[in-house]
């Protein structure tokens, strides 16, 4: 595990989650489907010791109900801390919600890299809070280019497969 890095926070969908499949009904009912490599990337950060995190902007899903949607898909177990923008009562760019997991595992900003899907919500606020940035980009669903020096990624990968590799240059 790299010397600076200690945690690892990821958005949910789109994310982890083909986001498509949570449509239609609450997270918890709905039938998921992980994004590819997803398991195994989990499994080898875990290996490698960091601690994991999921940070999600939620319409009506609180904690528990992230936590049921993600035992049933079988990758609960690798996450130390999941924070919900319902829970809080507010959501991404705001980095008070990255804060809280931070404290939750422990960590300081500067030891962290948030992995997301959105420049506007997962990029601009893990930057405002201080932490990496890693832009998964796999679809062309949100918007492509920065709208402002604050929502430049640190890093840019296509494949969740790329990640570890990605950790290890930080």
């Amino acid at each position: 595990m790299s010397t600076l890095l200690k945690a690892v926070l990821f958005d949910l969908g789109d994310t982890m989650i083909v986001e498509e499949t949570i449509v239609g009904g609450h997270l918890w009912e709905a039938t998921l489907q992980k994004l590819p490599h997803l398991d195994e990337v989990l499994a080898e950060l875990k290996t490698r010791g960091y601690k994991l995190g999921v940070v999600t902007n939620t319409v009506t899903s609180r904690e528990e109900h992230v936590r049921l949607a993600m035992r049933r898909i079988n990758i609960e177990k690798y996450f130390d801390v999941v924070v919900t923008s319902v829970d809080l009562g507010f959501g991404k760019p705001d980095e008070r919600i990255f804060f809280t997991a931070l404290r939750t595992l422990g960590v300081r900003p500067e030891e962290a890299a948030m992995v997301g899907n959105r420049l506007d919500t997962d990029i601009l606020g893990g930057n405002r809070a201080g932490m990496q940035t890693i832009l998964l980009k796999w679809n062309y669903r949100h918007r492509a280019e920065p709208s402002s020096p604050q929502e430049k990624p640190t890093r840019t990968i296509t494949s969740l497969e790329e990640l570890p590799r990605l950790l290890s240059e930080i």
